[in-house]
């Protein structure tokens, strides 16, 4: 913002990146919310905390380094590690990701990111922000690919205008050294063959479950991989009976909120029987870039792909009075409506703070019938963002296909 005064009326004579001190001010924050909970559980008392490395020795029984113990219950919550691809060079010439390049000394001239999903836009769009260079290598033929094709593409035009090169459809074939520090990445970018230098190298191609090897699963007859995460039924019960798994070990969707909404029906079930059921299909998502891709449901293409007659509403924040007056008029809300019933399918939000405005479809979307109405009829307060919500409703038209599922997103 600052370097926008200009836009708003004020000027800031020097404005400079102070990358020590945002590490400092990152590693502030991780202790005070890690130091919480661990105190929480370290002080509760009814839980005992060890720490160390475990192993199953049957269903019921565990060695913790050599320690061993037994319990009729268990729950797996062992996270996940970043997968790093099979690239020649590229182990001898060192990488960061994303649990280390926030712990870098100095901020390098130039990086290749190779990945284009929520921890590559991120990370790249941070990084070029503060003064870096930034390549980003996306081997699919849009970023973010598991988003709506709209919200996706409206991200990467962004990120280009601002001076991002985001090079898709490109696979890393190898990693070079140049000599005095300097690398260079080679990649097969839509069929032909190009070189990308650079001074450091952050590895976002995704995350596998966490040492499941260690584990040894087998010994307690649980199915699973580090690959695929470990297999559970709807209720999170694993191919053991007394087991339960939750979070991104899991396989499924790899939030920090889907890990403690998992974790909740995993206690339920192991403790109490319950019964309950996991459902992917109400976790929202979220990007935080700037500005911010927020998402719930079905997107247009999944929607379509069901067979479902459906309607689409959408609204540009150029046209929503409190993105004007703020100065963040980039993207859009869309709607993805079931054409029939009225219910709602789906919700993306490419906006300023666009995480924060996605509530109002969530609810919709626990109802009883997903029903679009109580959207129709709140009355919503003057200006706020989230008037774009409700301005998408009204916009609501039904479409036949893909082919005509087209927008003005780019007027």
């Amino acid at each position: 913002m600052a370097r926008r005064g200009d836009e708003f009326g004020f000027t800031v004579r020097r404005l400079e990146v102070d990358w020590p001190r945002i590490r400092e001010r990152k590693d502030q924050i991780v202790s005070l919310m890690r130091g919480r909970l661990e105190r929480r559980i370290e002080e509760h008392p009814h839980i005992d905390l060890i720490r160390g490395s475990a192993s199953f020795l049957e269903p019921d029984r565990l060695s913790v380094d050599g320690r061993v113990i037994r319990s009729s219950k268990v729950i797996l919550a062992s996270g996940v590690v970043p997968v790093i691809p099979d690239i020649p060079g590229l182990q001898e010439a060192g990488f960061e990701t994303n649990e280390t390049v926030m712990d870098m000394e100095e901020l390098p001239r130039s990086m290749v990111v190779i990945g284009g999903g929520p921890e590559g836009m991120e990370f790249s769009q941070m990084l070029h922000r503060f003064g870096v260079r930034v390549t980003v290598l996306q081997r699919r033929d849009r970023v973010l690919p598991r988003e709506d094709e709209e919200v996706s593409e409206a991200l990467l035009a962004i990120l280009r205008e601002e001076g991002v090169d985001v090079q898709t459809e490109a696979v890393p074939t190898a990693v070079e050294r140049l000599g005095r520090g300097k690398l260079t990445v080679i990649a097969d970018v839509a069929g032909t063959s190009k070189r990308f230098d650079c001074d450091r190298i952050l590895v976002t191609a995704g995350r596998r479950a966490h040492h499941l090897e260690d584990l040894d699963l087998g010994a307690a007859g649980i199915q699973g991989d580090s690959e695929t995460g470990i297999v559970v039924d709807g209720t999170l019960q694993t191919t053991a009976s007394n087991v339960w798994a939750m979070g991104d070990v899991i396989g499924r969707m790899q939030y920090t909120h889907f890990a403690v909404y998992t974790a909740g029906i995993a206690v339920d079930n192991a403790l109490r029987s319950a019964g309950r059921v996991f459902d992917t299909g109400r976790v929202p998502g979220a990007v935080f870039t700037d500005p911010e891709v927020a998402s719930v449901g079905l997107t247009e293409q999944e929607a379509l792909a069901s067979g479902r007659r459906v309607k689409i509403g959408r609204q540009l924040f150029r046209r929503v009075g409190r993105a004007i007056t703020i100065g963040e008029t980039k993207g859009f809300v869309k709607l993805v409506v079931d054409a029939d019933s009225d219910a709602l399918l789906g919700m993306h939000i490419l906006s300023h703070i666009g995480a924060d405005l996605l509530p109002q479809g969530m609810v919709m979307m626990h109802t009883p019938d997903r029903s679009i109405t109580p959207l129709v009829e709140a009355l919503v307060t003057h200006p706020t963002l989230s008037e774009g919500v409700k301005a998408a409703v009204t916009s609501l038209k039904p479409i036949e296909s893909v082919a005509t599922a087209t927008g003005d997103i780019g007027e």
